[in-house]
Formats: structure tokens, sequence, C-alpha cells
């Protein structure tokens, strides 16, 4: 009697949280902007969002959360705490991404590699003078202002640039019309939106002359944890790019912004990126080249 009670129990139990499985949610976990003119992660939310539709009938249903405002560096130590569920960010590629802190990353180049043609706001003081520039090491004299715990700082102090690390965003275009920092090198997909939302005070310009190129394939990163989550997305962004879906909201959002930037009119200066020298090329064959 006490078997067949405790039998009944178990089935009672059972029965109780299966709908609670059912009705489980996949969430993933998405930065939000940084300010309120920030829109850098519009596109990378929507591709994320593709992704997960793509993956819909295999893995079920998902909800996305965006989690509080916050910058790179931030963003790195929250996912690295686990914090937030299935947290990803999307990052360039960087060897201490994996080895120091042991993420994992979908292998798949989120923006097409655009972002590594990079369109520069000057100063006042040098706008003119950069059209005169010939040669990558006329270059090498200018300040260039960059985020705290991007990558490009390493990349640029590689090639010889002076790099001015700053952690608020929004600075540092005030710090460019101020005339405290020389450059503010953007990716040619960045710069229409960036120009239109800071140019208010009148004073913010970027240089039309030149265009820095190195490869920066950006790819989503996540804690080790969360193996289903890079699982999933990897699969959805295959079947994305496969079908063409990919491409569509590629020129949806960047497509009138590189035509914007002009870069076949500009002289190009090719940067190494010593990041990638070790890393697999699978990523280059889908990347966009915006000089054919």
């Amino acid at each position: 009697m006490k078997k067949k009670l405790y039998d009944f129990k178990i089935i009672l139990l059972i029965t109780f949280l299966l709908p609670q499985v059912a009705l489980a949610e996949f969430v993933v976990s998405i930065r939000s902007p940084e300010t309120k003119s920030d829109r850098r992660e519009d596109y990378s939310a929507a591709l994320v969002a593709l992704a997960l539709e793509k993956t819909k009938v295999e893995y079920g249903d998902y909800r996305i959360v965006k989690i509080p405002p916050m910058n790179t560096a931030r963003s790195i130590y929250s996912l690295e705490s686990g914090k937030y569920p299935n947290m990803l960010i999307e990052l360039s590629y960087e060897k201490r991404m994996e080895q120091e802190f042991n993420f994992i990353y979908v292998d798949f180049p989120v923006e097409l590699g655009i972002v590594g043609y990079r369109v520069c706001f000057a100063s006042p003081q040098v706008y003119e003078d950069l059209k005169k520039v010939e040669r990558l090491e006329d270059l090498k004299k200018y300040t260039i202002g960059q985020g705290a715990a991007w990558v490009d700082t390493a990349i640029l102090r590689h090639n010889g640039f002076k790099v001015i690390e700053i952690s608020n965003f929004d600075s540092i275009f005030k710090l460019v019309e101020m005339g405290r920092i020389d450059l503010f090198c953007r990716g040619a997909n960045e710069l229409q939106k960036e120009y239109e939302a800071q140019k208010h005070s009148g004073l913010l310009r970027y240089d039309e002359s030149f265009v820095l190129h190195y490869e920066l394939p950006r790819f989503y990163y996540l804690n080790k944890s969360s193996k289903l989550a890079k699982e999933r997305i990897e699969k959805g962004l295959a079947l994305a790019y496969q079908d063409g879906s990919i491409n569509k909201i590629w020129e949806y959002y960047f497509l009138e912004r590189v035509e914007f930037a002009k870069l076949k009119q500009r002289k190009a200066f090719h940067l190494e990126n010593p990041e990638v020298e070790s890393l697999k090329d699978n990523y280059k064959k889908y990347f966009y080249d915006p000089m054919k």
C-alpha cells in the first residue's frame, strides 16, 4: 500500500512538472544601446532574432531579453560572470576572449566584414590637412580615439598609431569636435547614422579622403555554459545565409550607409590585424567587398 501511494505521488509530481517543461522559454540576452543615440546594436539584434526564428521548428520558442546598457568592458565582465541567461555580445575576434575568459563564439562574421573598412571623424584642426595625406606614415602623427576594451586599439597600436582609450562612447565625438583627439575611426557601415545622430553641434566633420582597412571578423561571444545557444544560433545563421535572408537584412541596414561612405573614391591604406593570424579563415567566404 505504501509503495502504491509513493508511486502515485511520483506520477502527480511528474504530471505537475510537465506543463512547466513544455512552457519553458529559450531566453537569449543581448546588449542594449549604451546611449539613446547609439544604434550600433540594431542590426546585431535583428540577426539574432533571425537565427532564432530559423531554428524555431527544431529548437522551440524563444524570447530575447535586453540587458541594461553597459560599455564593452562591462559587457565582457557580465558575460564572464554568467549573470544573464544565454547572454551574447558581438565582439571583434580577439584571442584573449578564448584564452583568458574561456568564451565560445558563433562561427559566422556578423557584419560580413564591412566594419573592417574604417572611415574617420576628424577634428577641425586636422580636417584640411588630411586631404594632403599620401602615405600611411603621414597618418601616424595624429591621435586616434577608441572605446575602452576595443580590439581596434591593439590593431592600431600594432601598426604604429597613437591611440587614446575613452570609456564613454558619446564623449569620443565631443573630444573630436573640441580637438582633444584628431580622429575617431568607425566602420563604413556606422559613419552615416552616427554623423546624423551627433551633428547637432554643427562642429562634427568626417574625412572623405582615405579609408583604413584591416580584417575584422566580428562574432557573437557567449559564456562556455551556453553551448546550446551557440549551436542554435550558428545553425540559424547558416540557414539564413543559404536562403539569402542575411543578405536582405544586411542590405536593409547597411547598403545605403556604405554607399554614403564613398569608399571607392578614397585612398585605401591596409593594416595588419595580428589577432587573426592564427584564426581559421572560414569567415572570409562570407565577407563583403565594397571596393569591387
